[in-house]
């Protein structure tokens, strides 16, 4: 959600707390969403990528592709 209220593109990478102790479930928390993960072959979106059937070279040709140019 924090993606689209920020009115984010391309890829992102959320960095969240668990808190335990506020109710039965818990809650989470966002410290930050960071629009320019890491992008070396063992960072983590590449890894997601990886973990679905995209391979490194395909993700960042899907990133070229579809990166947006405000102008």
């Amino acid at each position: 959600r924090a993606h689209r209220a920020l009115e984010c593109r391309g890829v992102t990478r959320a960095d969240l707390r668990y808190d335990d102790t506020t109710k039965e479930l818990g809650e989470l928390y966002l410290l930050e969403l960071n629009t320019q993960p890491g992008m070396t072959p063992t960072s983590l979106v590449p890894d997601l990528a990886r973990h679905v059937g995209i391979e490194f070279d395909e993700l960042v040709a899907w990133m070229v592709e579809n990166a947006a140019c405000d102008g």
